[in-house]
């Protein structure tokens, strides 16, 4: 994926900490997807669609999967204990629509990982915050992220301009979290379960 630097530095990204696949050891993910009324701008759902349908390829029965979207209200909109194949997720995400006036994002955070809690492995606990800008989250949500170090918290930002160069900034020197950018590209969408497997990139 053409994954470009931001703020002059050089951005060191767990693809989604998935250290594990081509090994043995499951995987516990729950998407957390931003459905406010800017998700729905510049062809960030299609493209957020074509990503998942590739991320689908690497998972097996072995993982659980979850999928919640957040916006006034947060909502679980699929949970498998064992993932059975790609169709029903799928078919669920292209149901979603991104209409939401407001973003409930300390309220998502805090159900994504109850959600991860009751599908929780030994290891290999993950939540993704998808969204496509600017977001703070208040002390509470802040301190319950820095102490759940069992589930690993990286942030998936669509698109890119400001509002996303900020989210970087902010989750990267803030938060001290991984993150992902996904950008308008779909040449770079087929790519992207190849980077998936890789467990650390350089982006210079």
């Amino acid at each position: 994926m053409n994954i470009r630097p931001f703020i002059g530095s050089v951005i060191c990204i767990m693809m989604f900490g998935w250290s594990s696949y081509g090994q043995s050891h499951a995987s516990n993910i729950v998407f957390l997807l931003d459905i406010s009324n800017s998700m729905g701008k510049d062809h960030k759902m299609e493209l957020l669609q074509k990503s998942t349908e590739e991320l689908c390829k690497v998972l097996n029965a072995k993982d659980r999967v979850s999928l919640l979207t957040f916006g006034t209200v947060v909502e679980t909109l699929y949970s498998s204990s064992s993932f059975s194949g790609s169709d029903s997720l799928l078919r669920t995400l292209k149901k979603v629509r991104s209409t939401a006036a407001a973003t409930n994002i300390n309220r998502g955070i805090y159900d994504a990982i109850e959600q991860s809690d009751k599908m929780k492995l030994p290891e290999e606990n993950h939540v993704f915050l998808v969204t496509d800008g600017e977001f703070a989250l208040n002390p509470f949500t802040k301190s319950l992220v820095e102490k759940r170090k069992d589930i690993r918290l990286t942030c998936v930002i669509v698109g890119k301009g400001p509002s996303a160069e900020k989210a970087v900034k902010y989750v990267t020197e803030e938060l001290k979290l991984k993150v992902i950018t996904l950008v308008n590209e779909e040449a770079d969408v087929k790519k992207l379960a190849e980077l998936v497997k890789s467990t650390v990139i350089d982006i210079q």
